[in-house]
């Protein structure tokens, strides 16, 4: 009932919206479908009231410290390849690649109104978009053709290469998506670090923990002749890990090591 009441809501109006593109992508989530066009976030309305609301908030519970800013190019297609270690991530990652327009590819869960509807209100105004860790190869394929339109925009597109994110506190098992998109478009990447928010559990949202995101020096991918193996693509992916991994304190690399 609930979920019924804020999706009759139009929490923020977006309908004037223009579209910088026509085609509209529609993306399965259990219980629905999620519409998609290419879309400047910062643009909204709804993303310039929300900004100060939840940047606010969530200063609220961390100190956070951004370091390596001057390294995300200030226009062109970049990947930004990211660690994840907490639900609030995301909302982090937007904030400190602003003021340039980034979108997001985020798990299914996060779009839904029930139990908490706060994630899915963030991710509509951020023009996030749903992907499933099980997807059937058409919905594989329309994730990579969705990241490849947000790409020729010109604008940051948001990855997180192990899929979700890891309990253990440091780096896991990455998929390879992240260098099929990079091979794809051949957008440069740039390798995003974040460590503290593994902290906020539990009483660890009281003790007001340092978050850090680190920005390190954008790369690009070494050619590959013809179709990538999947050899080919694990060793790539390893590569863009190790970049990552670099960024990061020892304690948070996991199986990667700096590169």
């Amino acid at each position: 009932m609930i979920a019924d009441w804020f999706k009759t809501r139009r929490y923020f109006d977006t309908t004037k919206q223009k579209r910088t593109q026509t085609h509209i992508y529609q993306f399965p989530i259990k219980g629905g479908m999620i519409k998609r066009g290419i879309t400047h976030p910062t643009s909204k309305t709804s993303f310039k009231i929300a900004r100060p609301l939840v940047e606010g908030a969530l200063r609220t519970f961390i100190r956070l410290e951004i370091r390596g800013r001057e390294n995300l190019p200030q226009n062109g297609s970049v990947i930004a390849a990211c660690n994840h270690l907490n639900l609030i991530d995301p909302p982090l990652h937007i904030i400190s690649i602003l003021p340039r327009d980034s979108i997001f590819m985020a798990k299914e869960e996060l779009f839904q109104y029930w139990p908490i509807p706060v994630f899915r209100i963030l991710m509509d105004i951020a023009e996030a978009f749903p992907v499933r860790r099980r997807g059937t190869p058409e919905e594989r394929q329309q994730a990579i053709e969705f990241s490849e339109s947000v790409l020729a925009e010109k604008l940051v597109f948001g990855m997180y290469p192990e899929g979700t994110r890891s309990k253990m506190g440091c780096l896991k098992e990455a998929y390879h998506g992240i260098a099929i998109v990079a091979l794809r478009t051949g957008a440069p990447l740039i390798p995003v670090g974040i460590w503290g928010t593994e902290k906020l559990r539990g009483i660890g949202w009281l003790t007001r923990p340092k978050v850090i995101i680190n920005f390190g020096k954008p790369f690009t991918l070494p050619p590959v002749q013809g179709e990538p193996t999947e050899e080919q693509l694990k060793e790539l992916t390893e590569y863009i890990m190790g970049k990552i991994a670099a960024i990061l304190p020892p304690e948070y690399r996991g199986r990667y090591k700096p590169c």
